[in-house]
């Protein structure tokens, strides 16, 4: 289960960590207290319980960080998240300096990526020269520490805040990636296809179902009108096209897997721009290939054919 960690306050994440680090660490966790720099550090001095692992601690004087966004779609990939480790490791220099830290665990809810995530690792060792480093992410947070613990779910409420949004996004990849190698062939008189879809959007009522949907003016007028409207032809062409049948197959497979989805957790998104935005991290978040823009493409495209969305 994805629970919805962004919800909690920073003091709720931070009592999280506390609990998740009496269970891994040892009951003599020192709780979260402001420092001098404004950031909560947790301590644990001693010989870790279980964490990394049962058969190989850690010992000596261990600080936890937790760092607690309220944006359900942040990963460690982003720029901000960047500027918080060089933080941390100017703070991390100046505790090994006076003798204060041995091993260092960042508790984020965040999503991990896996190569920018293992590169800040990296880096957190070879600026500060300590060997055990950790970031655990939103991932390990669910899976290894939330999920199964009855009690932390229980006193948290974690159960009132989850959201199993997944879908199958390896397909809408495969989409992309021949959408974008055949886009160069695929030829049509974009102005008269572009004021024939302009019309169709007048004709079903786009205003309306934005309405219904929450999706705002500004993101339907500079996202969709101003850059995806130009390929709409150009996907359609691509989809009637015999040699893609299986591609074709594949769309509206996702796109009944995504209706569903959407429809049931729409709830968990205020505009149904964030919906587009949390599909996009969700199939392009760690892993690079050509075309990735053209997923908003798509997406908008099922929006204005009615196969996402409340029509």
């Amino acid at each position: 289960m994805d629970y919805r960690l962004e919800m909690l306050s920073d003091d709720q994440f931070e009592n999280l960590v506390n609990k998740i680090c009496q269970e891994i660490l040892g009951i003599g966790i020192i709780s979260f207290s402001k420092g001098k720099d404004g950031g909560r550090d947790g301590k644990f001095t001693g010989k870790a319980t279980q964490f990394p692992s049962v058969a190989s601690p850690w010992c000596g004087k261990i600080i936890i960080q937790a760092k607690h966004t309220e944006n359900p779609i942040a990963s460690c990939s982003d720029s901000d998240f960047a500027k918080i480790i060089d933080g941390e490791i100017k703070k991390i220099k100046l505790l090994k300096s006076t003798g204060d830290i041995d091993c260092y665990i960042l508790f984020t809810n965040r999503k991990f990526t896996g190569v920018t995530g293992e590169s800040l690792v990296k880096k957190i060792k070879e600026e500060t020269g300590l060997d055990n480093v950790e970031i655990i992410g939103k991932e390990s947070l669910n899976d290894l520490y939330i999920n199964n613990s009855k009690s932390i779910i229980k006193e948290f409420k974690l159960d009132l805040h989850h959201i199993p949004f997944d879908f199958s996004e390896d397909e809408i990849k495969n989409i992309i990636i021949e959408f974008s190698g055949q886009l160069p062939k695929i030829k049509g008189d974009i102005k008269s296809e572009t004021d024939k879809i302009k019309f169709d959007f007048d004709r079903i009522k786009i205003e309306e179902k934005n309405q219904k949907n929450t999706l705002s003016k500004d993101y339907f007028e500079n996202e969709i009108l101003a850059h995806s409207l130009q390929d709409f032809e150009k996907i359609s062409s691509f989809l009637e096209d015999p040699r893609n049948e299986d591609i074709k197959e594949q769309y509206f497979d996702i796109a009944s897997e995504l209706r569903n989805v959407i429809l049931i957790k729409r709830d968990n998104f205020a505009e149904f721009e964030q919906v587009f935005l949390f599909i996009f991290k969700k199939v392009c978040d760690g892993i690079d290939f050509k075309g990735k823009r053209h997923i908003y493409t798509l997406l908008h495209y099922m929006y204005y054919e009615c196969l996402i969305g409340i029509k």
